[in-house]
């Protein structure tokens, strides 16, 4: 993921890239209105385009704004960005879902995924869905939001030493894994 993440970098004009650092910081400290400039200084194909490449670590303006519950900036750049973009993995494989997640940022988790489509099912490197980690990190709020919208992780079948099958709950054994250790 590392090497993709460093072709997509190489590809940008050294304007480009800072635009890109600077959508970055905006989105982290949740300055809307300057996101907005650049996107309208850009233009919407480039500024499209743009919010899809991967900064430092793999992470994107969403990301950022995700993961510091920066809603209406959530909200405007899921309305540019394509709905593959709203999915995009850093180097942990965290989607800007996890990162909501994760600091339990309950409205963003929302956002991300009845506005943003966002795949509430994908893992990270850790084998952990976004679910996963606001458990793990105690954001009950969240986890109570999964809980009722989104459908229940598909359970594992787990082979016995004896050869017979045993149903488990995913999650029991997701938390064996341990936490990703990821944050914003």
């Amino acid at each position: 993921m590392a090497e993709h993440i460093t072709q997509q970098l190489a590809s940008l004009s050294v304007q480009e890239s800072e635009l890109l650092e600077e959508l970055i910081e905006c989105a982290r400290y949740g300055e809307l209105e300057e996101i907005q400039a650049v996107v309208t200084t850009s233009g919407p194909e480039k500024a499209k385009q743009l919010l899809a490449h991967q900064g430092e670590f793999g992470k994107t303006p969403l990301h950022m704004a995700a993961a510091n519950g920066h809603l209406d900036v959530i909200e405007y750049l899921i309305s540019i960005i394509s709905p593959e973009a709203v999915n995009i993995q850093n180097e942990q494989g965290n989607t800007a879902l996890h990162w909501a997640a994760t600091n339990g940022h309950a409205k963003a988790v929302e956002c991300l995924i009845t506005k943003g489509k966002a795949d509430y099912k994908l893992k990270n490197a850790a084998g952990h869905t976004a679910m996963l980690e606001a458990e793990i990190h105690e954001r009950e709020q969240v986890v109570a939001w999964m809980l009722i919208n989104t459908e229940p992780e598909e359970e594992l079948q787990v082979t016995n030493g004896d050869g017979s099958d045993e149903e488990e709950d995913s999650d029991d054994e997701e938390n064996q894994a341990g936490p990703s250790g990821s944050s914003a």
